[in-house]
């Protein structure tokens, strides 16, 4: 057993305990001055409520205080006028895209932040902070189904190109629509907008029907990157991936794609100018390889996984900091390619699958065994699945599993070993999980081969191929709306509902209920400004989604970590984990 009792990032959890979105307004006048109370959205909408401090604690109904519109930070002070050189960080896996807006995987935030800016950004405190945005306020207008969002002024491009206005904006949003813009959820995250509008220079209108109570936080991660409007028709979203041009602090430099990413700074970045001349991202996809860089001080910063901690631990130039809510190491499959599309085969699956063991022999004993679905207990979306993991639904047993698989064979007139396909990251954890699973399945009479590729991305080109029964993932649900990305049909991640359903795979008339009683459900969520009805809603589906094994499976939720080397970096001296649970480069800087 490791010990975690290590410095802990707490911002994370706090985002499990968001009930619902905290819609705030402040004033947007051109000197800002103290702002003025919210106007409350129309009477035929609920006014917006604000997330409790602590699990235990009802979430208030009254709507929240109006943040101050003087928000613009001050440039910081140079760190003990340490600034300048070559800031080092190591990452663990083939990079998807610098342009962030096409990047495929949620830990890719650990690199495309650098230089990628979002309209409404997370603090640390895991709510809006305005002073990260390009948004510096927004107001809810005509009972929610508009929001209307305050641009910065004088926010420059990088490499020359000018001042951002509502016009990148608007164009940056309105590609969550268009083919081959590169964001495969964002249809499916954002399927409530209409339109998006430049008003005038410096304000742009969201438009939905009906109206979205989660539309803001939903646009803290990539689906709100402004990029150049010019610059993005003029070179096309292929050489786009490597050519970006954002308002964040670096601006890229080379992308080597497989080993490294250079980024220069961005003199001009409006928050102020970046500490590090530059920023290089390795790839190091092995993780003693890894370790060693950053305990030599070879890069200043670094991705680590369970099998480093106890050495990371031990080093006094080392300071490791976890982020314990980032999500669950399990699968996604195609619930609706033969076979399985049958509920008994899934179950026999699940199983077969001794996740104590698994724990102990991958994972070092640094997932939480625990028996909700998607979000802990002790969230206010958590469920107790108890008596679904540890009765004859879903409880490891390989004799239950065994007779399952034999009698789906049976019914379906199959051969065993029953022949099942699957895709896997080139990381070492994540290909020994899939090692777990087909020597495990291997035991109830099922074959499971797996190819190998670099990234997320590429896994979801393998998945939508439709000819896949399983991909390898990690991550998971960060906030009860990301639940859309897998259970809804609307989403890409829902391969029988949608992309697959043309393609082999679609589901059947069961399976089409069930889907839209998910549906049905996910739609009252999101219309809904009641924090208590949310809670229902999304409760509700977790429960649906496991009772049918449907589309995603859970095993553990797993601690993921990132060192900093001390001796050399500074930034490392208090929490440097955003509410998201990552990093931004941006943060650190090189002790001179």
């Amino acid at each position: 057993m490791l010990n975690l009792s290590i410095r802990r990032s707490a911002t994370f959890l706090m985002l499990l305990l968001l009930p619902t979105l905290a819609l705030t307004a402040a004033c947007s006048s051109a000197e800002p001055e103290a702002a003025e109370t919210p106007a409350q959205p129309a009477a035929a909408a609920p006014a917006p409520t604000t997330p409790p401090a602590a699990p235990a604690q009802a979430a208030p109904t009254a709507a929240p205080e109006a943040m101050s519109a003087d928000i613009t930070p001050p440039r910081p002070a140079d760190p003990n006028g340490q600034t300048g050189g070559v800031l080092n960080v190591a990452y663990f896996r083939k990079a998807s895209s610098p342009d962030g807006y096409q990047a495929g995987g949620t830990f890719d935030r650990m690199y495309f932040f650098t230089g990628n800016e979002v309209l409404v950004a997370i603090g640390k405190d895991s709510v809006y902070d305005p002073s990260e945005s390009l948004a510096y306020s927004f107001e809810v207008e005509d009972g929610g189904s508009r929001v209307r969002f305050n641009i910065r002024e004088g926010v420059q491009f990088q490499g020359g190109f000018g001042e951002m206005t509502s016009e990148d904006v608007a164009f940056s949003l309105n590609r969550w629509f268009e083919d081959g813009s590169g964001c495969r959820g964002c249809p499916s995250t954002f399927r409530a907008v209409t339109e998006v509008n430049a008003i005038d220079d410096y304000t742009v209108d969201v438009v939905m029907d009906p109206p979205d109570a989660n539309l803001v936080v939903k646009m803290f991660d990539r689906g709100s990157i402004v990029h150049n409007k010019k610059h993005w028709e003029a070179v096309g979203p292929d050489d786009h991936k490597s050519n970006a041009i954002a308002t964040g602090p670096y601006k890229l430099t080379l992308w080597d794609v497989g080993v490294t990413q250079n980024w220069e700074k961005h003199p001009d970045w409006w928050r102020h100018e970046p500490f590090a001349d530059e920023v290089n991202i390795q790839i190091i996809s092995e993780t003693r390889t890894r370790l060693a860089a950053l305990q030599t001080g070879e890069v200043n910063v670094s991705w680590l996984q369970a099998e480093q901690i106890p050495a990371a631990q031990k080093d006094d130039n080392i300071d490791v900091w976890d982020f314990t809510g980032v999500g669950w190491d399990g699968w996604v499959w195609n619930h609706g390619l033969e076979p399985l599309d049958n509920l008994r085969l899934r179950r026999a699956l699940i199983k077969s699958v001794d996740r104590g063991a698994l724990n102990t022999s991958i994972y070092l004993d640094t997932l939480r065994d625990s028996q909700a679905h998607t979000f802990p207990p002790e969230s206010p979306f958590g469920i107790d699945a108890q008596d679904l993991w540890e009765g004859e639904h879903l409880r490891y047993d390989l004799d239950e599993a065994r007779a399952l698989v034999e009698a789906v064979a049976s019914d379906k007139g199959l051969d065993l070993p029953l022949q099942l396909t699957g895709v896997c990251e080139r990381r070492p954890d994540r290909q020994q999980f899939c090692e777990f699973l087909q020597g495990s399945w291997t035991e109830i009479g099922v074959n499971f081969d797996f190819q190998i590729v670099s990234n997320a991305s590429e896994r979801s080109d393998v998945m939508e191929q439709c000819q896949t029964h399983v991909t390898q993932t990690g991550s998971g649900m960060l906030l009860p709306w990301y639940m859309e990305g897998s259970l809804h049909s609307s989403s890409n991640g829902n391969y029988p509902a949608k992309i697959c359903k043309d393609q082999g795979s679609a589901l059947d008339a069961d399976g089409q209920a069930l889907q839209d009683q998910l549906d049905m459900l996910f739609a009252e969520a999101s219309e809904s400004f009641d924090s208590a009805v949310q809670i229902d809603k999304y409760k509700q589906i977790q429960r649906i989604a496991l009772e049918n094994l449907y589309t995603y499976i859970p095993a553990m939720l797993r601690v993921n970590y990132v060192g900093c080397h001390t001796p050399t970096t500074g930034g490392c001296e208090t929490n440097p984990m955003r509410g998201d649970g990552f990093v931004r480069n941006g943060d650190f800087w090189i002790k001179q």
